[in-house]
């Protein structure tokens, strides 16, 4: 009796165990479905990739319409399988494409209503177009924007808007999640919470933030988690524009949430080598939280509507996070080339086009993914032709790719980086140093930095017109900067931006290249940045930088305030300044350059204690950026008259100026 008692008992548990298990028994699961930092990338971006013989294969990935027929897929493998599913946006949806350029809000509004996304982080370059337009884009799209340390009541173009909420929460209903308006209307119903945050330092980052107060992350974030689980909420999401090096801090510095989906700092999570891309950490991370006990998922999607992620989260009944997993997918285009032109001469074989296309869907995390028609015909019918025309003159042309990286050893890049980031700072100091410009600022530039952020696209190969550089390549309003510099503070300038690129998951687009200037940085074993080589050429040949010299040095306006984490700018220009600043203008349908006198850079904190820095002119309270016949991308017309003055650029290969040993 007593072997069939025990017998019966264990028959009694394992047909138990193949009962489907119910959702009072294993808690809510979930997908989260995730992009970031797409900057109007509505079009495909060109990429690289192997082909099964090692062969270089040229071809396109991402794009608004591949993101929308991957969510599609996603939402619909999550309906099949009984889970409900949200669609996050990590922020940064403006700037860095032609599109944005000529439509500006108005397209990303059209484009990513259709995406149905459930909500969207505040990036800093939302703020690009000034709150006007921020507002109108908030007030129409069908979505919230989300940032829970962003107090508005002082802003009076925010203040009214409904649309900027701290965090919304989602009601499972019939396994989708549904917007709720009022937690007492969930009865017993699971609660997903999405709360936002943006960068605490948005004003020493964006210029147009008006009144807007951006509180401490961990500190609102924390308040924020604690106000939601006094509701009785279980499952919380943190949708972050913070980079993923804060995201970490984040995860380790406030206990309760449980996944942060994140952007900022372009982080493609996962081992995407084979695409070109590098190597960062693990995608969905679990972090433990300051209580010890807690853990945070840490995610994050890369760039340029490239790719996508998506993690599938797990909860016990009690609300603890038990599993978090998936990975970001590179959505990969069919049509392949062997050269970089990617014309119809250089497609692949007929007869080699299906085992490619097996080959290449075969990769890890890659997946061949047809365009939505729908949005390819609104993109093709409504924005496309303006574009197209908006192009202009040709200015050159490059048989290869230009590369841009933003930091050195990443993307597929060598210890040298970027190429065109140097090939622009050369053009800043030709363009800075042409006779008629020189007497006008009465300086004679010794060499130019720019930050990696300020370049937005590379060069790819075949013509190149002169949109290609103002709207893709250079597409930000970027007054040059002119001004005397310490040999001593040009070697702690560079020290202190390379050691702050070089931290874990760290915002990169501070990282300096450089023309006419050469350095050589080794990572230290505590992970700082030590120069062993700064030079500067001069007189035909290159001369060790002397600390007590002073040289002229360029660089666009945004930096030379100490944004960016460049502040070593600002500290050394608080009290008193020699610096011009120029623009364009036009009388009479003619462009000249325009020189304006900075007296001081001065640092203002705002109630939150975030610092922004801000040029105090010696003749005007700001530069006319946005008056009549007036033209602040300075750096972009740099760039097109040295392409036009240099014909044979490309044909001679630049000796590298910038090395980062790691």
């Amino acid at each position: 009796m007593r072997f069939i008692s025990v017998f019966l008992s264990v028959f009694i548990l394992l047909s138990c165990s193949q009962l489907p298990p119910t959702q009072s028994e294993v808690g809510l699961r979930l997908s989260l479905i995730h992009i970031n930092d797409t900057h109007s990338h509505f079009d495909p971006s060109p990429a690289i990739v192997s082909d099964a013989d090692k062969q270089a294969l040229y071809t396109y990935i991402g794009g608004h319409p591949r993101l929308l027929t991957q969510a599609t897929i996603l939402r619909q493998q999550a309906t099949e399988q009984g889970i409900p599913a949200l669609f996050l946006h990590g922020g940064d949806a403006f700037k860095g494409s032609a599109y944005f350029e000529l439509f500006e809000q108005e397209i990303n509004i059209d484009i990513l209503n259709r995406l149905q996304l459930d909500a969207m982080a505040m990036g800093n370059h939302e703020f690009d177009i000034g709150l006007t337009k921020l507002a109108d884009f908030m007030a129409k799209v069908n979505f919230p924007i989300l940032a829970a340390n962003i107090d508005s009541q002082a802003e009076p173009i925010l203040s009214n808007s409904i649309n900027l909420q701290p965090y919304q929460l989602f009601i499972v209903k019939n396994n989708q999640f549904m917007p709720l308006a009022d937690i007492k209307q969930a009865a017993d119903q699971p609660v997903v919470a999405v709360f936002g945050l943006a960068l605490e330092d948005m004003r020493a980052i964006a210029t147009n933030t008006g009144h807007l107060v951006f509180n401490n992350e961990i500190a609102s974030a924390q308040a924020t988690v604690n106000a939601l689980t006094n509701m009785g909420i279980k499952h919380i999401i943190a949708l972050t524009h913070l980079g993923s090096q804060r995201d970490v801090a984040l995860a380790a510095g406030v206990n309760g949430i449980d996944a942060i989906v994140g952007g900022h700092s372009h982080s493609l999570l996962g081992d995407f080598s084979h695409w070109h891309l590098g190597q960062q950490p693990a995608y969905a991370e679990l972090i433990t939280n300051p209580d010890g006990k807690g853990k945070t998922c840490v995610l994050q999607a890369g760039q340029f509507a490239q790719a996508m992620g998506n993690a599938i989260i797990e909860f016990t009944p009690a609300g603890e996070l038990v599993a978090c997993v998936g990975n970001n997918t590179i959505l990969a285009s069919n049509e392949f080339y062997v050269t970089a032109a990617r014309d119809v001469a250089s497609r692949i074989a007929a007869e080699k086009q299906e085992q490619t296309e097996r080959y290449i869907a075969a990769l890890p995390r890659t997946a061949i993914m047809a365009e939505d028609a729908t949005m390819r015909q609104v993109l093709n019918s409504q924005y496309l032709p303006a574009v197209q025309q908006a192009y202009g003159a040709a200015i050159s042309y490059t048989e290869t790719v230009i590369n841009h990286v933003r930091l050195p050893g990443t993307g597929g890049s060598d210890q040298h980086g970027s190429q065109l980031a140097g090939y622009i700072a050369d053009g800043m100091t030709f363009w800075l140093n042409q006779p008629s410009l020189q007497a006008k600022t009465g300086k004679k530039v010794d060499f130019a930095l720019i930050g990696a952020g300020n370049i937005r696209a590379a060069l790819e190969a075949g013509t190149v017109y002169e949109g290609n550089i103002r709207l893709e390549v250079l597409p930000f309003d970027t007054p040059l900067s002119v001004m005397s510099i310490l040999g001593a503070d040009i070697e702690k300038l560079l020290t202190d931006i390379i050691s702050a690129s070089l931290v874990p998951g760290a915002h990169t687009g501070k990282y300096p290249y450089s023309g006419n200037l050469r350095y050589v940085a080794q990572q230290t074993a505590s992970g700082e940045a030590k120069l062993s080589q700064l030079q500067v050429w001069h007189n035909g040949q290159w001369q060790d930088i002397a600390a007590d010299t002073v040289y002229t040095m360029a660089t666009t306006s945004y930096l030379a305030d100490g944004n960016d984490g460049w502040q070593h700018l600002q500290h050394i220009q608080q009290q008193h300044s020699d610096r011009v600043d120029i623009i364009l203008q036009s009388t009479q349908a003619i462009q000249q350059p325009s020189v304006f006198a900075v007296k001081r850079v001065n640092a203002k904190q705002d109630s939150s204690g975030a610092m922004s820095y801000l040029a105090e002119y010696k003749d005007v309270p700001s530069l006319p950026c946005k008056a009549e016949n007036t033209d602040c991308k300075a750096a972009a017309q740099a760039f097109i008259d040295y392409l036009q003055a240099k014909p044979n650029l490309w044909q001679t290969p630049r000796q590298p100026t910038v090395t980062l040993q790691r």
